[in-house]
C-alpha cells in the first residue's frame, strides 16, 4: 500500500496493522509519522509488525533514528519475530519496552506444494536466500566433502573459484521461481541456513521453518532469534557459522552411523515447525490488535 492509501484506510477502519519493513521508502513508517501528528482520539490504533531494521552507519544511521522516533508517535504497538528483536528494538531504537510484543514467525510451505508422493532426495545439500546470508564459510566447508553436491540458490557470487561440487543457481530475486526454490529444498538430503553473524535483527526464520516443516535435517547459524525456533541437537543443528562447525555438522549428518539419530532429529524438527503455522501467527496478531481496540473503546 502507498502512504496515501494507508491514510485513507485510517479513516475507514477501527485499527491498522502495518508492515514496518515494506518498500524501499517505507510508506508504512511515513504514514505513521503523519498519523503521529493527529491526536490518538482522532485516529485508530496502529500496530507495526514484521522485521525490525538493521542499523546503518553514519548519516544514514542518524536519519534512521529520526524517522523511527517520529514514527513512534503514531505507533501504539510493535510486534516482532523474536524475543531478541524485542530487546533490540528497545535498546537500539529507544522504543518503550511496554509497546513491544512478540509474534513468532511461520512456515510458508502450503499443503498443495507438499501434496503427492514423498519427494525423492537427490543427495544434494541445499542452501538458499540472499538477505543476511554468508555463503563463503559454507563453500569452504563444502571442499571437505568432494563427493557431496551442494546447491546454493542465491545471487551471491564467490570471490574465488568454486569447488566442483558446489553449484550456484539464481535466487528468487534473480528469477528462480518460488516453486523451484521449494523443489530444491524438498529434494535435498539436508538444508543449511547460512545466516550472517553480527546482524542486529533476526532473519531467515521462514527458510529455517520451511526446512524443518519438510522434515529435513537442518543446520542453521545461531544468530539472533534462531533459538526461539530451533534447539541444537533436538530438532536442528545450531552452529556458529565457522568452517570448522559447518564441517562437524555436515559430517554428523552424512555419517551413515548417525542415520537413525539424524532422522529422529529431522522428525522432531517437523513436529516443532508445525506449531508455527500461518494461522497461529494470524491469531497472535489479531489478539494484539484486538487488545488495543478494546483499550481504546474503554477509555
Amino acid at each position: 500500500m502507498t502512504t496515501w492509501e494507508i491514510l485513507k484506510a485510517s479513516r475507514k477502519y477501527s485499527a491498522l496493522l502495518l508492515n514496518g519493513s515494506s518498500g524501499r521508502i517505507h510508506p508504512d513508517l511515513i504514514a505513521c509519522i503523519l498519523l503521529g501528528l493527529i491526536g490518538k482520539r482522532h485516529r485508530p490504533p496502529v500496530v507495526i509488525g514484521g522485521d525490525i531494521w538493521e542499523p546503518a552507519r553514519g548519516l544514514r544511521r542518524f536519519i534512521q533514528k529520526v524517522v523511527v522516533r517520529l514514527a513512534d508517535r503514531g505507533i501504539d504497538r510493535y510486534v516482532v519475530w523474536s524475543a531478541d528483536d524485542r530487546d533490540l528494538l528497545a535498546g537500539l531504537w529507544g522504543v518503550s519496552a511496554s509497546k513491544i510484543g512478540v509474534c513468532l514467525c511461520y512456515h510458508h510451505v502450503t499443503d498443495k506444494e507438499l501434496a503427492g508422493e514423498e519427494a525423492p532426495t537427490s543427495g544434494h545439500i541445499f542452501a538458499g536466500g540472499d538477505s543476511g546470508r554468508d555463503y563463503l564459510p559454507l563453500v569452504e566447508a563444502a571442499r571437505c566433502f568432494p563427493q557431496t553436491r551442494f546447491v546454493l540458490a542465491t545471487a551471491w557470487t564467490s570471490p574465488t573459484p568454486l569447488p566442483s561440487n558446489v553449484e550456484l543457481v539464481l535466487s528468487k530475486r534473480t528469477r528462480t521461481s518460488h516453486a523451484e526454490f521449494i523443489r530444491l529444498m524438498r529434494t535435498a538430503r539436508a538444508v543449511i541456513v547460512p545466516l550472517r553473524r553480527g546482524m542486529r535483527r533476526s532473519i531467515g526464520q521462514q527458510t529455517l521453518l520451511n526446512s524443518m516443516y519438510m522434515g529435513k535435517p537442518t543446520i542453521v547459524v545461531g544468530t539472533l532469534g534462531v533459538r526461539d525456533y530451533a534447539s541444537d541437537g533436538e530438532n536442528a543443528l545450531v552452529v556458529d557459522g565457522t568452517v570448522k562447525e559447518y564441517v562437524m555438522a555436515i559430517g554428523r549428518i552424512l555419517d551413515p552411523e548417525n542415520r537413525a539419530a539424524v532422522n529422529y532429529m529431522a522428525e522432531q524438527g517437523r513436529v516443532r515447525a508445525r506449531a508455527f503455522s500461518p494461522a497461529a501467527t494470524a491469531e497472535t496478531l489479531y489478539a494484539e490488535v484486538s487488545a488495543l481496540v478494546s483499550e481504546r473503546t474503554e477509555t
